[in-house]
């Protein structure tokens, strides 16, 4: 799975060459609906799956058991796991990219 018991990302699983290759049709669904957002810097599936990791840290960083009165709850592992085009995965990164885009980064 793609968590530890600590509720950080498992790197290993997000890094192996099987995970990656599942990020191709995100990589395409996000090039194709969020063109304006990648265009310039098109991503990797490597680096998709870096992103995931960042954010899952993020996550368990800011929202996690060991944070007193989180702002926010955690997005399931699951909306990270689904590799679907249009999947809970897709709108995630598509989301970061847009985000990323419009604050200048």
């Amino acid at each position: 799975m793609g968590v530890l018991k600590d509720g950080g990302p498992s790197t290993k699983f997000w890094e192996s060459s099987e995970t990656v290759s599942q990020f191709e049709t995100v990589r395409q669904w996000i090039g194709k609906h969020y063109k304006k957002y990648v265009q310039n810097d098109s991503p990797s599936c490597k680096s998709l799956a870096g992103l995931v990791v960042q954010l899952l840290q993020f996550q368990e960083d800011a929202f996690g058991r060991r944070v007193n009165n989180p702002a926010l709850t955690k997005l399931p592992t699951k909306c990270f796991l689904d590799f679907k085009a249009a999947g809970s995965l897709c709108h995630i990164l598509g989301s970061v990219y847009k985000f990323k885009s419009e604050q200048g980064w």
